[in-house]
């Protein structure tokens, strides 16, 4: 049996309210902002949204503060698959629905965003830092974990932003000095040392690192412009990797 939730019609789901993370606000305000341009509108001619987030299976709802909506707010509820015919929503009416921090991104703020690990960090600093006031997880709040996560972001935003580390060679590169990065990161900083000894660990890991066959997707590739749009690098690894592969053409 279909139910009407948040003025959209849906079968075959249940729904579980949770309190909306600021992830959600930035999803649904991006949604929101691609409609605004695709349909050269404006944020009044807009009465409702929905984002679907997979990295965690919530959808969350927007509903306008216009005269005509009954319940203006932002809603976000965990998805699950059931039945038809036994198709639920379980509210929360102590979770805050208000529509402030959506305001707040139209205005130009940033949202603040917790995490568990520094992994959680790298990714929503890249992917959302647009956006979002990420916070440094537990343990990284000092001069020295900061100077150490900046350059670990460093690595992260570079290896992110080439195709050729979405080749296979190249992921399992970037996957494989990023560990050894974090946990010398890690280890270091549990030890009480500072970002020069994590830069010369750097070095060390790279001098260990499998390096062939990315060394021989770079020259198989044969392109320039990789070269152009990568290099001169603040990242290490890119740095080292493209070398290797220079010094095979020598």
């Amino acid at each position: 049996m279909a139910i009407k939730l948040h003025s959209f019609v849906i079968t075959g789901k249940r729904y579980i309210q949770v309190d909306s993370q600021p992830l959600h606000i930035t999803g649904i305000f991006k949604k929101i902002t691609e409609w605004i341009k695709l349909r050269k509108c404006s944020l009044n001619d807009i009465r409702n949204a929905y984002y679907y987030c997979e990295e965690d299976g919530t959808v969350t709802f927007y509903q306008a503060d216009k005269s005509e909506v009954e319940h203006p707010g932002i809603w976000t509820y965990m998805l699950y698959e059931c039945p038809e015919g036994q198709e639920n929503v379980f509210p929360d009416s102590g979770i805050d629905t208000s529509l402030k921090p959506l305001y707040r991104l139209l205005a130009g703020d940033k949202l603040a965003q917790e995490t568990i690990n520094i992994n959680q960090y790298l990714e929503y600093r890249y992917q959302e830092g647009k956006y979002l006031d990420v916070q440094l997880p537990l343990g990284w709040d000092n001069t020295e974990a900061r100077k150490i996560s900046n350059l670990l972001y460093r690595e992260y935003q570079v290896f992110n932003t080439s195709a050729i580390f979405a080749e296979t060679a190249g992921e399992k590169y970037m996957q494989a000095v990023m560990k050894k990065f974090i946990q010398a990161a890690t280890s270091i900083l549990e030890a009480g040392g500072n970002s020069l000894e994590f830069e010369y660990m750097q070095h060390e890991i790279l001098r260990q690192v499998k390096i062939d066959d990315m060394a021989n997707l770079i020259l198989d590739l044969n392109d320039y412009r990789i070269w152009q749009a990568l290099l001169p690098s603040e990242s290490k690894a890119v740095e080292y990797a493209f070398n290797t592969a220079l010094s095979r053409i020598a």
